[in-house]
């Protein structure tokens, strides 16, 4: 699994759509595209771009835990690309439920990053590796 992480507006979806070899071989899921990650285990694609985790996480009611299982399920033996907006940086949201969304999202963001193989930062377009296969720390 390979993830791209960054604020909003930074720029990431150009550059996975950039970065892809054969970008008609993969499945996007999110926004403006196949948005159903209740039925990730039914997509029937080797190669899928999960996009905008949180705007589901928002929207279901699984916890952090059961969300990070039904997504491990359901990319299972499948390459993965994963594109995550980092809430965590930036104000405290003062409505509760957003808290708890920043809070959900910043473990299970966590837990995505340690099962990734690497992780690619995206600030204002620009990349920045943060985790690579075969390299610790």
């Amino acid at each position: 699994m390979h993830i791209f992480i960054g604020g909003a507006h930074n720029g990431k979806q150009e550059f996975v759509e950039n970065w892809l070899k054969e970008p008609d071989k993969w499945t996007w899921i999110g926004p403006g595209h196949v948005w159903d990650l209740e039925q990730l285990a039914q997509v029937d694609s080797d190669c899928i771009v999960l996009n905008r985790i949180d705007e589901w996480l928002e929207s279901t009611e699984m916890d952090e835990t059961d969300a990070l299982a039904h997504i491990m399920r359901g990319i299972e033996g499948k390459e993965t690309v994963v594109i995550l907006t980092d809430l965590g940086r930036g104000i405290v949201p003062v409505d509760p439920k957003q808290r708890k969304l920043r809070d959900q999202c910043g473990r299970l963001y966590q837990w995505l990053i340690a099962e990734a193989d690497e992780v690619t930062r995206i600030w204002y377009g620009l990349a920045q590796t943060l985790k690579k296969r075969g390299e610790t720390g």
